[in-house]
């Protein structure tokens, strides 16, 4: 049941822009916590649902938990702490990376580039084999 609720509360954090090793962080604690008030819950001869309930409203509300994390910016990344700057710098970088992006992609893929430059020499052959054919009728008839 605190499995989905943690699954909203961080993908909620996370599209307000809150660094994910930052989100990592909360939800594990708050986990941590929530199972300490559940065991809490399970020693006072709670059935495991109603520990489990128990345990989920002395957590709070997740609304106000998300509120609280989101006012403090220095949780949040870069980009969403200094829009005007990530305006000017992420254009700038993707254009000077647009060039080498198939250097990294070769890299990363390096049995698809030996296929796709083999395929493209075979092609080149061909072609060749076909002008030489076409060249050589010309020539003879």
């Amino acid at each position: 049941m605190h499995r989905q609720y943690f699954r909203e509360l961080r993908s909620h954090l996370i599209d307000s822009g809150v660094a994910p090793k930052h989100v990592r962080r909360l939800t594990a604690e708050l986990s941590d916590h929530l199972d300490d008030l559940r065991n809490d819950a399970l020693m006072r001869d709670l059935s495991e649902l109603d520990a489990e309930r128990f345990a989920l409203k002395q957590l709070g509300n997740q609304k106000i938990i998300a509120q609280k994390i989101l006012e403090r910016t220095e949780l949040k990344t870069w980009i969403y702490r200094y829009p005007r700057v990530a305006c000017i710098y992420l254009p700038v970088a993707y254009a000077l990376l647009l060039p080498v992006s198939p250097v990294f992609a070769g890299i990363a893929n390096p049995s698809i580039i030996v296929r796709w430059g083999a395929a493209l020499m075979l092609g080149g052959i061909i072609t060749a084999a076909m002008f030489l054919g076409m060249e050589l009728a010309i020539v003879l008839t």
